[in-house]
């Protein structure tokens, strides 16, 4: 399935020592990032509100930067593929790498954000609702950050962009930190330990 998009999306997709084919890669994992990652938000933050889960609802804001950490990828391949000109006789393609550190730090922002919500959670528990919808939302999720991290690692390897990498290395650690947040809603749910916060707490520190 990724070959057959990559196809269809990227001109002249085999040449990849092209620039213009590079840059057409990069546009390509940007826009099919930001398109997944606000469905995710979309459908995780709704889970949120349901459940009165804060681990939920931190994982939709993350998925949210994630579509943020997209449009920066996104431009960044744009302007490393402009020509070489008076103040850059080699290029723009360092502009890609300083793309992946952007996408890193915000990443570390997030997780810091989430930490001091899951400890307040911790301190001020309220309670959960369980529900059948927000847990297909979450297996769906898994899946979905599955497949991202496969489709950026494969693209990323083909023309070996480090920002590729880091993306689907952070598509990852969100399947991880999904599934945390599945276990400790049922937790939550059947045994009637309240542990969203202390999931909340291990999926920021595990970002």
């Amino acid at each position: 399935m990724i070959n057959l998009l990559v196809k269809t999306f990227v001109k002249n997709s085999e040449d990849i020592d092209n620039p213009q084919v590079r840059q057409s890669y990069g546009v390509f994992a940007g826009i099919v990032g930001i398109i997944c990652n606000v469905i995710l938000f979309s459908f995780k933050f709704i889970a949120g509100i349901i459940t009165g889960a804060v681990s939920i609802s931190a994982d939709a804001f993350n998925n949210l930067s994630d579509a943020g950490s997209s449009v920066i990828t996104l431009i960044g391949f744009k302007m490393a593929g402009k020509s070489p000109d008076s103040e850059h006789p080699y290029g723009h393609g360092r502009v890609e790498y300083l793309s992946g550190l952007l996408v890193a730090s915000i990443i570390i922002i997030m997780a810091i954000e989430l930490f001091k919500s899951s400890v307040e959670k911790i301190m001020h528990p309220e309670v959960m609702e369980f529900s059948l919808l927000s847990v297909i939302i979450l297996v769906g999720s898994i899946l979905m950050k599955m497949w991202m991290a496969l489709f950026n690692t494969r693209l990323g390897n083909k023309i070996s962009s480090a920002a590729m990498k880091a993306t689907a290395t952070d598509s990852m650690s969100d399947c991880i930190a999904t599934t945390v947040v599945l276990v400790s809603l049922f937790i939550s749910s059947f045994s009637g330990y309240n542990i969203d916060g202390i999931a909340g707490v291990i999926v920021a520190v595990f970002v």
